[in-house]
């Protein structure tokens, strides 16, 4: 098993995003715990990518977090899998149960990983993601994403508060007790 440190590719913490579609079916059933599910045999990782992004490893199930796990870790086995060995993340546990940091998955992508930096995960720092259907942005902390439709969902960090204001609107506040009545 090689430790982590053997490979580190430059300071600091960048993420490995796991695609949990089949995996987490079976966590459901009890076929499979968690942890196996988020940091069991994967494909395609190579070692230059895991020097970079593998500190931690988040596990995503319908384009929600379900696991953040540190990595200390990872051995290949004979077919180039690699498994990583890690405990939950403290810092990146906060993130359990919310809207992924990466674009969504869509439907027929071979490739279940996708590799973030952590800025990008803790100060929201991110270029606007381009998608055929979607835009996405994280701006301190809080998710923008625009469908197709020109849908927005914004998802705000622990504590945060979201003011929406009327397409066209001057943005003043309304009060009712200003409206003008009409008389016959």
């Amino acid at each position: 098993m090689l430790m982590m440190d053997q490979l580190r590719y430059k300071k600091g913490h960048l993420v490995i995003v796991v695609n949990l579609r089949k995996s987490y079916r079976e966590v459901l059933s009890g076929q499979r715990d968690l942890e196996d599910a988020t940091l069991g045999w994967w494909a395609g990782v190579t070692d230059e990518a895991i020097a970079r992004y593998g500190d931690i490893v988040i596990g995503v199930y319908g384009d929600q977090v379900v696991s953040a796990y540190e990595v200390s870790a990872h051995e290949r086995d004979a077919d180039g899998r690699v498994w990583f060995d890690g405990e939950e993340s403290e810092e990146f546990g906060s993130l359990v149960g919310k809207k992924s940091p990466v674009k969504p998955w869509v439907r027929g992508q071979a490739r279940p990983i996708q590799y973030i930096d952590t800025d990008v995960v803790r100060h929201g720092e991110a270029p606007v993601e381009e998608g055929i259907d979607y835009q996405r942005a994280v701006v301190g902390g809080y998710v923008l994403s625009i469908d197709s439709d020109g849908i927005a969902t914004v998802e705000p960090p622990e504590g945060g508060v979201v003011i929406v204001t009327a397409a066209g609107s001057s943005g003043t506040r309304f009060d009712p007790r200003k409206l003008k009545t009409k008389t016959a």
